[in-house]
């Protein structure tokens, strides 16, 4: 039996009432909440700073661990899609890749992260997964922009996800992106986990390319899918955001909007409607397009923004306590405890988890975590289980 304190406790929503101490029994699992006058304080394990559940990562790509320092920085995203394309393309072992998603895997449980919601467009990463301490729910990402290959892909997709549930790995079906995906396959993925009561997931408004693509302007897509050599001559404009194309067919479901660093006050209200998650990646932003998103537009719907890492490829690590520093020095509207809230709790309900993860309950271990906080700034000090 253990009782742990400290100066204050975040249990994924809130601060706990002064004076709370953590009972946890002999696996670490909270037992009960207990006020400290109740405990011999000889027997109180008291710690300087805040403890916090374990952190959600809620978007990463685990696969692509082997190409750090592979990619350039600052190409805008379709260069940055035709790097990763060649890249991995460039003859890397099995034996490479499975090492590199391994060290990427402790890197994220030695950061005090204890769940992912990890992007698989391959098998590559399930047997990392396997033998992880971390959760991991898969998100079998399906990509094609044109709509006569819809049931091609999806049924591309649905053999890989049947492949991880056959390792006992939980998962879902998304979408890459607008740019990609056509809306008929968005619609299809979007229909598979809603019927399924699972989280769906898709890139959003990552560049201003997108944006032009979407209004039939000129735009760098043309480069990326000359490269890919793929006609999309076929293609017509809708003449509005990205967003705005494809955001009916999500119909009011569990869905990740990743990146949203170029979406509109509009944009944003439309998702709103939809009750989407915002998740933010702002060290990837910063690789691949060197912008953040307005962070002043989301100021309103602190409850659905998550926070993840995305991949080696685009981040120079996977450390969600550097994320959420980037997001305190870019603005003043989120506070210490909504941050806390983005990697905790916020993110475990994006994916479906918080009966297991994001906050602190009892019977169970969703991890404990101590952090500083000094300056405006996060410190992760160490783990506590």
């Amino acid at each position: 039996m253990r009782f742990l304190a400290a100066n204050r406790i975040f249990d994924g929503k809130q601060y706990l009432p002064e004076g709370s101490v953590l009972l946890l029994d002999s696996q670490n699992r909270l037992k009960e909440v207990v006020l400290e006058s109740a405990i011999e304080k000889k027997e109180i394990e008291f710690f300087d700073g805040i403890i916090t559940p374990g952190f959600v990562n809620t978007h990463c790509h685990l696969e692509l661990s082997h190409l750090k320092n592979k990619i350039q920085k600052h190409t805008g995203i379709p260069e940055f899609g035709k790097q990763i394309i060649t890249q991995r393309m460039s003859g890397f072992t099995k034996e490479e890749i499975f090492e590199n998603a391994n060290a990427a895997d402790k890197e994220m449980w030695d950061n005090g992260i204890v769940a992912v919601g990890d992007i698989s467009n391959n098998d590559d990463s399930f047997k990392t997964k396997q033998n992880s301490k971390l959760f991991y729910h898969t998100f079998v990402e399906v990509l094609g922009l044109n709509p006569i290959n819809q049931l091609m892909m999806l049924d591309f997709g649905l053999t890989i996800l049947k492949q991880l549930q056959q390792n006992n790995l939980t998962g879902s079906m998304a979408a890459h992106a607008p740019y990609s995906t056509s809306l008929e396959l968005i619609e299809s993925i979007a229909n598979y986990d809603k019927e399924n009561n699972l989280p769906f997931s898709i890139h959003n408004q990552e560049t201003e390319e997108e944006t032009k693509f979407f209004l039939g302007q000129e735009n760098d897509f043309k480069k990326l899918y000359d490269f890919l050599k793929l006609d999309i001559s076929w293609f017509k404009a809708p003449g509005c955001s990205s967003l705005k194309s494809f955001i009916d067919v999500v119909k009011n479901q569990r869905a990740i909007l990743v990146h949203n660093t170029f979406s509109s006050c509009e944009d944003v209200a439309l998702a709103s409607e939809k009750n989407c998650f915002f998740c933010f990646c702002p060290n990837a932003n910063l690789y691949i397009e060197n912008k953040l998103p307005d962070f002043n537009l989301f100021k309103n719907f602190t409850n659905s923004i998550c926070i993840g890492t995305d991949s080696l490829a685009s981040n120079d690590a996977l450390n969600l306590v550097e994320e959420v520093n980037l997001l305190l020095n870019n603005t003043a509207i989120f506070t210490l405890e909504n941050c806390l809230q983005m990697i905790t709790f916020n993110g475990a309900k994006a994916l479906n988890i918080t009966n297991e993860f994001g906050q602190l309950l009892v019977g169970k271990n969703a991890g404990l975590n101590l952090i500083d906080f000094k300056n405006n700034q996060l410190k992760f000090i160490k783990k506590l289980t």
